[in-house]
């Protein structure tokens, strides 16, 4: 990875891949590539790569999945989106609802400990604190 926190999308093309794509996929890599180190947390994952999926619910290709990289110590995520809320939402709102289910994500996998040497509870701790201070209200 070219850094620590990736973040990308699926999206179809139509207002609400916008409301994802337009500015807020960048906006919370950056975010969490400025304020938070990886490597603060262990050495057990060197990336966190997450794909949020903004379409349609008929599309049973693109659905929520999880996988972990023991070689390259990566994680990779594909999160759905609620479609519905993002119908309605507007873009600020959007960003929200990207830190919320990122942050739902990072809850599941803290539950887990798969990964050895890897502070799980920290980085969600930090990961939460972060998101408030910036005022993606969770």
């Amino acid at each position: 990875m070219y850094a620590p926190f990736i973040i990308s999308s699926i999206v179809e093309d139509t207002p609400i891949g916008d409301k994802i794509d337009a500015q807020n996929v960048v906006l919370l890599e950056q975010l969490l590539n400025a304020d938070l180190q990886l490597s603060a947390y262990g050495t057990g994952v060197l990336g966190i790569a997450v794909v949020f999926i903004g379409t349609v619910p008929q599309d049973a290709i693109h659905q929520d999945e999880i996988t972990f990289d023991g070689a390259k110590k990566e994680l990779y995520a594909q999160l759905r989106l609620p479609y519905a809320d993002l119908e309605q939402a507007t873009e600020a709102e959007v960003l929200v609802l990207m830190a919320r289910k990122y942050l739902q994500t990072l809850r599941d996998l803290a539950a887990l400990e798969q990964v050895a040497d890897f502070d799980w509870e920290h980085l969600l701790q930090d990961v939460q604190n972060l998101f408030v201070a910036k005022g993606l209200t969770i």
